[in-house]
């Protein structure tokens, strides 16, 4: 898992570098959400959007650093899930910030109204408390980190801030718990921190669709299976977050298939939250993972929407082409996995 977190430090520290100028393209055809339409809802394990079931396709971006997502709309991008790598200094509104590390950053509102303005959903993660290597949530137990008691008084600023904003969901926590359990993890906390995370958001009134993500990194989807349906009782809009790295991109085709399967019969409501060729070392084959996703409707995000020649996890070389640099053609198979038309 070293490598996720190198993944995730190098995009955060070298978009400026990397991303390239945006461009025009034609309006995508997905639903466009407004601050006042009807809210995107949760029915059993269908995403609906003014009543109908709805697929979104997507991926991570970082507009925080660069606000503007004119040039995803050619990739027919539905969704965005944005890295909030300083959520301690990234503002709710206003002008751009110069932050303590000396990074730029965007507010989120200016963020949702650029992708709003494009037709797509924002969702808004919580991958990293100050901006430093030293603070990212991944692989942390919640209520043992510094930053604990803290990020739950911003986690209620967004839920305040965005409850009027249905197309704005909130992610409870990237990537919690170590992959390996060596941290004192069960099914049982996973419950107890969830539990307090999501009561957060609904406290402060806002009733959108909140991301919850599964245990040990958000790879292991067996915490749903052992507790989704207890943990759902008495909540709406709740949609689970699996990371499909290697722990399902290494897995037969079909089993990758029957595991969705069995989620999903259990009224569960997934969005697969990143997925990519390369992690923790080993070069992966997505297509049998898009697939199954795509054939049982569930949503899914890529990791991730940057212009590099280098990294093998961007969607876009540095010219705005589909990198397929020493990545299974990763650029070109997302991009049309996006083309397709929605199956929900």
């Amino acid at each position: 898992m070293n490598v996720l977190v190198r993944k995730i430090l190098v995009c955060f520290f070298s978009f400026c570098v990397c991303c390239s100028s945006f461009f025009s393209c034609k309006r995508s055809t997905a639903p466009k959400p407004a601050a006042n339409s009807p809210a995107y809802a949760i029915s059993g394990a269908k995403i609906v959007y003014q009543s109908k079931p709805v697929q979104l396709i997507g991926a991570n971006a970082l507009h925080v650093f660069s606000a503007g997502g004119s040039d995803m709309i050619s990739w027919h991008m539905d969704v965005a899930r944005e890295f909030i790598g300083n959520v301690k200094e990234t503002p709710l509104s206003g002008a751009v910030i110069k932050d303590s590390n000396g990074s730029y950053l965007y507010s989120l509102q200016t963020v949702v109204d650029s992708n709003r303005k494009a037709g797509r959903v924002t969702i808004i993660g919580a991958f990293g408390w100050d901006g430093t290597g030293n603070t990212l949530f991944t692989g942390t137990r919640p209520t043992q980190t510094s930053w604990w008691a803290a990020f739950q008084g911003k986690l209620q600023q967004w839920a305040e801030q965005f409850k009027n904003q249905p197309d704005v969901w909130l992610e409870v926590w990237n990537e919690p718990y170590r992959y390996d359990s060596t941290d004192g993890y069960t099914d049982d906390i996973w419950m107890s921190d969830m539990n307090t995370l999501v009561g957060i958001i609904r406290n402060a009134g806002n009733n959108n669709i909140v991301l919850v993500p599964c245990a040990k990194q958000g790879q292991d989807e067996s915490v749903l299976l052992n507790k989704g349906r207890s943990f759902l009782s008495g909540k709406s809009n709740i949609l689970f977050d699996v990371h499909a790295y290697e722990k399902w991109l290494l897995d037969a085709p079909a089993n990758i298939g029957a595991r969705m399967g069995l989620l999903q019969q259990q009224g569960l409501s997934l969005i697969i939250g990143e997925t990519a060729p390369m992690n923790a070392g080993t070069l992966m084959n997505p297509q049998p993972l898009l697939d199954s996703a795509y054939r049982r409707g569930i949503s899914v995000c890529a990791w991730t929407w940057k212009y590099s020649n280098s990294d093998q996890d961007a969607l876009l070389g540095t010219d705005g082409s589909p990198n397929n640099t020493n990545n299974n053609n990763w650029g070109s198979l997302f991009k049309a996995f996006a083309a397709q038309s929605r199956n929900p």
